[in-house]
């Protein structure tokens, strides 16, 4: 078998392309000479310059993805449509309901339909997260978006443009500026010793009891409690 009579066909903006099988829309697309007709950035699933919209004709599930990061399937029908890049509003400290409203009126748009949280590749629960912060529960949202890695998708599925990902990036930078972190000066070189224990409390191997304990060392700066 020919490597030729191997590759997949797909379309992308109704134009047929051949692709290998396990290559990505993106390097497809550059393959076939239509780089001009994709945006590019980071090519690592970060930037969102690539989003398209997928659709098969047998009626196999399509959405939103990112090119560089989805692999070509048969039948596949790809529509490339960037995120537009968005100036985000700086952060304030001590983040009130008030304030987020301020910067992003379109918080209380959400019509509660979920496309954000299915497009999400990071599994984050968007949706939610959109709800806590009309609540103000902001410290909740901040955990919620601990993995984003500010792809843009959920923007881009949302016919309600509430801009989730910047209000929930806005919040942790808020609450991160707000916050009187203990001092990060190197230690007295008669006090190395004296950070093994330190090591010891924050990686004591279990994955759960780690996390919990690099959380309330972040709130404290103590170890130990």
């Amino acid at each position: 078998m020919t490597a030729e009579s191997q590759q997949i066909e797909i379309t992308v903006s109704g134009k047929p392309v051949r692709a290998a099988p396990g290559e990505t829309i993106m390097h497809a697309m550059w393959a076939a000479g239509m780089a001009g007709e994709i945006q590019t950035g980071c090519i690592g699933g970060v930037c969102g310059a690539c989003t398209v919209t997928l659709r098969f004709a047998d009626g196999r599930p399509g959405g939103a993805d990112l090119a560089c990061m989805r692999p070509v399937a048969a039948g596949m029908q790809v529509f490339p449509y960037p995120v537009e890049p968005m100036k985000t509003p700086p952060p304030q400290a001590h983040p009130t309901a008030d304030k987020l409203r301020a910067a992003f009126p379109t918080l209380d748009r959400c019509t509660k339909c979920e496309s954000c949280t299915s497009a999400c590749p990071m599994s984050i629960p968007v949706m939610d997260a959109v709800l806590r912060m009309q609540k103000g529960e902001f410290e909740s949202v901040a955990e919620d978006f601990t993995t984003c890695i500010h792809c843009g998708l959920c923007r881009f599925v949302c016919e309600d443009r509430v801009k989730p990902n910047d209000m929930g990036m806005w919040l942790r930078r808020s609450l991160g500026m707000s916050r009187d972190y203990p001092s990060l000066e190197p230690p007295p070189a008669g006090d190395a010793a004296n950070l093994g224990p330190q090591w010891d409390y924050l990686l004591p191997g279990d994955a759960a009891e780690t996390l919990r304990r690099a959380r309330a060392f972040r709130n404290t700066g103590k170890t130990g409690e």
